[in-house]
C-alpha cells in the first residue's frame, strides 16, 4: 500500500495518494514507519499548498520520531523550520488579503515554533512595511540579512525604500559597513555600492571599494558593480574622456555583457539555477537550499 501511494504521488494523482497514506496512518501498521507516512502526507500538502494540513503532518512526523527514539536535535530544528515556513505562507496569504488579525495569529505561532527563522524576520519586515512603519521594517530586514546575507538581493528594494521613507539612509550605510567588516560578504559589498550610486558615497565607502578591489577575491557580479562605481567617480572628477583611455568603461561594459542572462542563484540540493532568491527550490521543492551560484 505504501508503494502504491508513492506510485500515485509520482503520477500526480495526489488525491489517491493522500487516501492511501491516510488509510495507512489510521491502520497503525507496524511494518511501515509512521514518520514515513506522515512525511509522505506532508509532501502532498506542500504540493497542494494546504499549509494547515502540512503543519499537522509535520507535527505527526515529530511525534513519531520521538516515539521511535529516532529523533535528533537536527531533525527537530529542520522540522520546526518547515512548520515556520508554513505559518509564514499562511501569514503572507492573509497579508495579501488584508486580514491583519489573521497575520498576527500566524506570526505568533511561527515565533513559538522557531523564532530564529530569517523567513519570519523578513515577513515581520513586510508587515511593518505594509503598515508604513518604515523604521520597524528596516530593523527587521537588517536583522534578517545579518543572519543570512543571501536575502539582500530579494530585500534590497524594500530596505532601500524603508531607509528612504524613514530618513535613515546614512544609518543603513553605516550598518551595512559594520556588517561587511564583520563578515566580508560580497552581497553586502554590492548593496553598499548600489546605495552609494543612488544617494552618494562617503570617504569610508570610497576607501572600502578601493581596498576591496586591491585585496579581495570578488565574484564577477561584484567586480561589475565596483568597476561601474569607480568609473562614475572618475568621470565626475575628469571632464574629459580620459577614463576611456584607461579602459574602465569598456571593462565595465564587458562585465555587463558577461552577466546578462547568467543565473545568480543555485539550489545546493539539486543544482537548479535561478535568477532570484527563493525560499523553496521550484525543481526539488526543498526549503532553504538556494545559495549564490
Amino acid at each position: 500500500m505504501f508503494a502504491l501511494g508513492q506510485d500515485f504521488f509520482a503520477a500526480g494523482m495526489l488525491d489517491r495518494a493522500e487516501s492511501v497514506f491516510q488509510e495507512l496512518l489510521e491502520s497503525n501498521n507496524k511494518y511501515i514507519s509512521k514518520a514515513a507516512i506522515c512525511e509522505s502526507l506532508r509532501t502532498i500538502y506542500e504540493q497542494t499548498q494546504e499549509w494547515l494540513k502540512a503543519i499537522e503532518a509535520t507535527e505527526c512526523t515529530k511525534k513519531s520520531l520521538k516515539k521511535d527514539n529516532s529523533d535528533t536535535s537536527g531533525n527537530v530544528v529542520n522540522l520546526d523550520s518547515l512548520i515556520t515556513h508554513y505559518y509564514c505562507e499562511l501569514a503572507d496569504e492573509s497579508l495579501q488579503k488584508g486580514n491583519l488579525h489573521e497575520v498576527d495569529g500566524f506570526i505568533d505561532k511561527a515565533k513559538k515554533t522557531y523564532k530564529h527563522s530569517t523567513r519570519l524576520m523578513t515577513l515581520q519586515g513586510d508587515i511593518a512595511f505594509h503598515q508604513k512603519q518604515y523604521k520597524v521594517s528596516l530593523s527587521h530586514y537588517l536583522k534578517a540579512i545579518q543572519h543570512d546575507s543571501r536575502l539582500l538581493s530579494m530585500l534590497f528594494n524594500k530596505i532601500d525604500q524603508s531607509a528612504k521613507h524613514s530618513d535613515d539612509v546614512q544609518f543603513l550605510q553605516k550598518e551595512l559597513l559594520k556588517t561587511y567588516h564583520k563578515d566580508q560578504d560580497n552581497n553586502v559589498f554590492e548593496a553598499l555600492i548600489q546605495l552609494a550610486d543612488k544617494y552618494g558615497s562617503n570617504d569610508k565607502i570610497d576607501k572600502l571599494v578601493n581596498d576591496v578591489l586591491d585585496e579581495k577575491k570578488l565574484s564577477i557580479k561584484s567586480i561589475y558593480k565596483a568597476t561601474g562605481y569607480v568609473t562614475d567617480k572618475y568621470l565626475e572628477a575628469n571632464d574629459d574622456e580620459s577614463a576611456k583611455g584607461l579602459g574602465l568603461v569598456k571593462i565595465h561594459q564587458s562585465l555587463k555583457n558577461h552577466l546578462q542572462g547568467v543565473p545568480s542563484f543555485r539550489c545546493e540540493h539539486c543544482g537548479y539555477k535561478m535568477h532570484d532568491y527563493l525560499w523553496r527550490c521550484p525543481a526539488c521543492n526543498h526549503w532553504d537550499t538556494v545559495d549564490q551560484a
